[in-house]
């Protein structure tokens, strides 16, 4: 992975990682799945995750899969 350190010096994995097509299951995130996609992505080195509000409750999932696995100082 390649990285590049933002205006504050923190190391930012270029190829970031969209939450917005987290898999749905009844209309709600499969945190499962969404967990699955999330550990892969930050076993191969991305840091860097992209998520907003409107995306449906996928801020709420990250935040859930990270505490989960002990990551949230991982990533940015």
């Amino acid at each position: 992975m390649q990285y590049r350190a933002d205006k504050y010096g923190n190391k930012l994995s270029i190829l970031g990682f969209g939450c917005m097509r987290f898999h749905r299951k009844g209309g709600k995130i499969d945190i499962k799945k969404a967990e699955k996609q999330i550990m892969a992505a930050i076993d191969g080195g991305v840091n860097y995750f992209d998520t907003a509000y409107i995306y449906g409750g996928s801020e709420a999932a990250l935040g859930e899969i990270l505490v989960r696995n002990n990551l949230r100082d991982k990533v940015n």
